[in-house]
């Protein structure tokens, strides 16, 4: 099948022997965004098989990137000029005008999905690479794991000229068997925070080294507690209502405190002057904070619910913990019997001092 790429510079033209550098884009056309560019060789002849080598003339090579935009997967592949076209033009440029056709062939490509890995801690995850060559090549497969603040660390270097694994980062495994089928991918068992980062896939074959790079983000889901299920207090009485936000990563977790009304369709209302704990770091990197205020029951309380919502990136909807509150009010009843209590009791508290008097009286003998 021919594949036509059209630039500015001009069309590019795949010829049916080269590699199908669309065999992973199974989505909409219109979702992929294509851009070819010149891959300069610094005058060097780059040995192929099934290239003619010409000490006129050298080839020109292309580099073609597929990107799906919504970052599910990215394709690199080499391209090379034929030689009937490279004796109309130099090396490395593209056909003038529009209408113009430069044939190319693809004879190697590297392909990963998805672009974005989300992952919670302890978890197994699969770096997806794979690679396609227009014939049978040993090849040199390197994973690397780029930090933040410029830091690197090797996970995985193959080296398929001695078929054997010469480096292997702890916890990180390759499907060696699979590697002549074109899988290049990695596995990283039990997921760690300092795990976090860009891994860059690297395959090389003769001087050609395809490069795709795969984002590693952790997202640990948030636990919501509140410290109380249901509440009944007597009108004035005070209780500190507590959310608390445990384990959760990365850091911008929001929580509000609502105020839901009995019987209304209205939104809730926001509690007011609700006070926010410092944020926690446990060992394993996640974070934790409360969010708490102190509520001074009213009769207008009375049935009405109150809710801790926390929203975060890990989340596809907000967490939502809930508290019913009872209020009863002050009848004359318990007035009544409060004062009748009182009362008993100071009658008691007379009594002991009357007899203690007594007894401390002088006899008259």
């Amino acid at each position: 099948m021919n594949y036509r790429t059209y630039l500015v510079a001009g069309c590019f033209l795949c010829i049916e022997s080269s590699l199908d550098i669309l065999q992973h884009a199974n989505e909409d056309i219109n979702t992929l965004d294509c851009r070819i560019s010149a891959y300069f060789t610094a005058n060097t002849q780059i040995i192929w098989p099934g290239r003619e080598i010409r000490a006129s003339s050298l080839d020109s090579w292309f580099i073609c990137t597929i990107k799906h935009t919504a970052e599910k997967y990215m394709t690199t592949a080499f391209l090379v000029q034929t030689h009937k076209e490279n004796e109309n033009h130099s090396q490395g440029q593209l056909s003038p005008g529009i209408a113009e056709q430069s044939h190319v062939s693809a004879v190697f490509l590297v392909h990963t999905r998805p672009s974005v890995v989300r992952s919670a801690l302890s978890k197994d995850v699969l770096f997806d690479c794979a690679f396609s060559i227009d014939h049978q090549a040993d090849v040199t497969i390197q994973w690397v794991l780029h930090r933040k603040g410029g830091h690197k660390k090797l996970m995985f270097t193959y080296n398929g000229s001695s078929k054997q694994v010469e480096h292997m980062a702890d916890r990180a495994e390759m499907f060696l068997e699979e590697i002549p089928k074109g899988n290049a991918s990695l596995l990283l068992r039990n997921v760690e925070m300092r795990d976090e980062g860009t891994y860059s896939c690297s395959v090389s074959v003769s001087s050609l080294t395809g490069e795709q790079a795969i984002q590693l983000q952790i997202e640990e889901k948030p636990t919501v507690i509140v410290n109380v299920n249901s509440l009944s207090l007597v009108e004035g009485e005070q209780y500190k209502l507590i959310c608390d936000i445990r384990n959760y990563y990365p850091l911008d977790a929001q929580a509000q405190w609502l105020r839901e009304l009995k019987g209304s369709r209205k939104v809730p209302d926001v509690v007011k002057n609700v006070l926010s704990s410092n944020h926690r770091q446990s060992s394993n990197g996640t974070y934790s904070f409360s969010r708490y205020f102190l509520l001074t029951a009213s009769l207008e309380d009375n049935e009405h619910t109150y809710t801790c919502r926390v929203d975060h990136q890990s989340l596809q909807a907000p967490i939502r913990r809930s508290v019913i509150v009872q209020v009863r009010g002050t009848s004359i009843i318990w007035v009544l019997l409060l004062l009748l209590g009182l009362s008993v009791c100071l009658a008691v508290v007379l009594h002991y001092f009357y007899k203690v008097k007594s007894t401390a009286k002088p006899k008259p003998y």
